[in-house]
């Protein structure tokens, strides 16, 4: 079953030989290419079975060169270290090396967790890189909800929740809540705004932070309509209005010399200005979470497409730069047939994950790929000149592999791994 599952996920597989005298005699090593890869060590699961065992699945920036590392036989215990090494002999153990050449940081994660997801499905979210992103929620109806509440998530579960997001961290999310409870003065206290109109106000009232919906002194439907405007606000459907209502109305106190209240207004200002940070540069409405990622491919004429919908990823055949205004236009139709497409709650486990490992990849400051929103991808025209401003980069990043999770065994056992070389 193991060895199904390995030529399913990797096309490539190299024997080893395990009682050979050394690791240049371990491989055909001029077989085994010298590019990055994805890659599994297997072993005999015992002398009677057929089937074999998942020992290491690691990324690499140079196959050929990581596996005659990993094969070589631990040095002997020296003078100075006497204490013998628990490092596991993996030429010893193994004997089969199955591979993905990949040409990206970005295929090699999305490559890696699902070998890690398909043969480590108790542990392999221990031995990715990427995490679980974070959310804003509200109700899709604030009315029916009677007291609705901005939260954060990590999970995509209900369908009557509006979602965005995705944002970089917990604590990022957390401010951003206390931001728009600042800008929009939304109540800080759930647990008092679920008395209204009984509730006691809170300091908030006293300070002239909050109307206080809660005793009454503001209807509640003020209530849903401020907390709606935050949640438009941090979606960034109303986040322009906001800035140029917020920079009329300071101007026009500077001009009728109000100049203190023209200080305060340009103060909420400042503070509105933190969505610009980079924690929310990817901030959206859920249904914004649709890109078509341009990576390197096989080589320097070459972009490889990904194809990014909610929790879904799909590779898409290579672009040339010699046909690359023909192979754009299918690409495009591809593109299309998947904009505008609802992104259905709620998302499993699985499409969270690969939607956290793109988000892990739209917030590294030095990416390799292009992520293009499929909302403002408007015709071929335009992703045709994207195409041709990625292929022109003077250099693509050397793909960066990112697992490092080697846990340090006894060298007769055979535990499951990551690693990064």
């Amino acid at each position: 079953m193991m060895n199904e599952l390995a030529q399913q996920l990797f096309p490539e597989a190299q024997p080893l030989v395990r009682d050979a005298a050394d690791v240049e005699t371990r491989a055909s090593w001029l077989k085994i290419p010298a590019k990055p890869a994805v890659y599994l060590l297997t072993a005999p699961a015992d002398d009677s079975s057929p089937s074999d065992k998942p020992v290491l699945l690691a990324t690499v920036g140079d196959l050929r060169a990581a596996l005659k590392r990993r094969l070589a036989d631990p040095s002997p215990p020296s003078p100075d270290a006497p204490v013998a090494t628990k490092r596991i002999p993996y030429g010893r153990l193994c004997h089969r090396v199955h591979y993905r050449i990949v040409h990206s940081p970005f295929a090699a994660n999305w490559f890696y967790w699902q070998a890690a997801r398909a043969l480590f499905p108790q542990r392999y979210r221990e031995m990715i890189a990427s995490r679980p992103t974070w959310w804003i929620a509200l109700e899709s109806d604030v009315v029916a909800a009677q007291f609705p509440k901005l939260r954060r998530s990590q999970s995509l579960d209900d369908p009557s929740l509006l979602y965005a997001g995705p944002i970089r961290d917990k604590t990022a999310a957390g401010k951003l809540i206390e931001l728009v409870e600042d800008l929009f003065d939304l109540c800080r206290y759930h647990n008092i705004l679920v008395q209204a109109p009984l509730g006691k106000a809170c300091a908030y009232k006293e300070m002239g932070k909050c109307p206080a919906p809660c005793d009454g002194s503001v209807p509640l439907e003020w209530y849903y309509a401020a907390i709606k405007a935050a949640f438009g606000f941090i979606t960034g459907n109303s986040r322009d209005a906001f800035f140029s209502a917020q920079q009329a109305a300071m101007t026009a106190a500077a001009g009728g010399q109000a100049f203190e209240k023209a200080q305060k207004i340009k103060q909420r200002l400042n503070r509105a200005a933190a969505i610009h940070q980079e924690p929310y540069a990817h901030l959206a409405p859920l249904d914004h979470f649709a890109f078509l990622a341009l990576q390197p491919g096989q080589g320097k004429p070459y972009i490889e497409p990904f194809l990014i919908h909610g929790g879904s990823i799909t590779q898409l055949p290579q672009l040339h730069k010699k046909t690359l205004a023909n192979d754009v236009q299918k690409l495009f139709k591809s593109a299309q047939s998947t904009a505008g497409t609802p992104i259905t709650l709620p998302v499993d486990s699985r499409g969270i994950d690969q939607m956290s490992l793109v988000a892990h990849h739209l917030y590294r400051d030095e990416d390799a790929g292009v992520y293009l929103p499929l909302h403002t991808l408007d015709s071929p025209e335009s992703l045709l000149t994207a195409a041709q401003n990625f292929l022109a980069r003077k250099s693509s990043p050397k793909p960066l592999m990112e697992q490092s999770s080697e846990p340090a065994a006894e060298a007769n056992a055979s535990p499951p791994a990551s690693s990064s070389e």
